[in-house]
């Protein structure tokens, strides 16, 4: 498994180190193999060596999107629950249809990421009114790029979320103004919203509120290994329509 990792970390990650990641290929077992990565890999995004399958039992706080001191709190979609996603979507949807002014304030503070394509679904009143089929791009190693987020209709699909899709609204609101507030927890799909949302910096004025994001802005490519282990890879980083790449906010 040792050489399987390392030359899947040579074909694929963003920034691989080959001196870095030798060290691997001197492992015997799995069970060393694991913890020899762990504490190569550190505070990479995804990359976690973990045992198959781990996704489906992962079951992290369901937490509603709400509305809060005049803003709309973005929350994690983290859950694999199909039913939740779909609640998710509408709530959200309702909290931004329901707004009376023409500003909104998204609040992506302490956002850990989760499914993008739900996150992004449930801000559909504000995509609606403009007629973009690609949010955002990403850039692999070798510097090509290639579209990760599309929008047909009221569908959005995440193409590195394995062409995951999810379904929101056709309503629309007229928005003006977006003010943008995140911090350094707003992580992954929470960074990958607020991109797609700069996708429309042309046609409304978008205020970016806050400091450093987490910068985990990168696309993550999940392949299943030998013995029940798998690894996420970053192969890309997330850019917006205007193919501006971001490593962080």
């Amino acid at each position: 498994m040792e050489k399987q990792i390392f030359n899947l970390l040579k074909k694929y990650y963003l920034n691989f180190n080959e001196k870095k990641f030798s060290e691997l290929l001197s492992c015997k077992t799995d069970e060393e193999t694991f913890d020899i990565f762990q504490k190569l890999w550190k505070k990479e995004h995804g990359g976690l060596l973990r045992i198959d399958n781990l996704d489906e039992t992962y079951n992290p706080p369901e937490i509603l999107p709400y509305y809060k001191d005049d803003q709309i709190i973005i929350t994690d979609t983290g859950s694999n629950s199909k039913k939740f996603h779909r609640l998710y979507i509408k709530t959200l949807n309702d909290l931004i249809l329901n707004s009376k002014s023409s500003t909104l304030n998204l609040n992506f503070c302490n956002n850990g990421g989760g499914k993008p394509q739900v996150m992004i679904a449930g801000l559909l009143p504000i995509f609606n009114n403009f007629d973009i089929s690609i949010l955002a791009y990403y850039y692999d190693k070798d510097n090509k790029s290639h579209y990760d987020v599309k929008r047909y209709n009221n569908k959005i699909i995440c193409i590195s979320n394995n062409n995951d899709e999810s379904i929101g609204t056709r309503k629309k609101v007229n928005v003006v103004d977006l003010n943008l507030f995140y911090n350094n927890y707003t992580a992954s799909s929470g960074e990958q919203s607020i991109i797609c949302l700069l996708s429309l910096s042309r046609y409304i004025k978008i205020n970016l509120i806050g400091e450093n994001s987490a910068g985990y802005t990168t696309v993550n490519k999940y392949i299943k290994l030998s013995n029940k282990y798998g690894i996420e890879i970053p192969i890309g980083y997330m850019g917006s329509k205007n193919k501006i790449y971001y490593k962080g906010l």
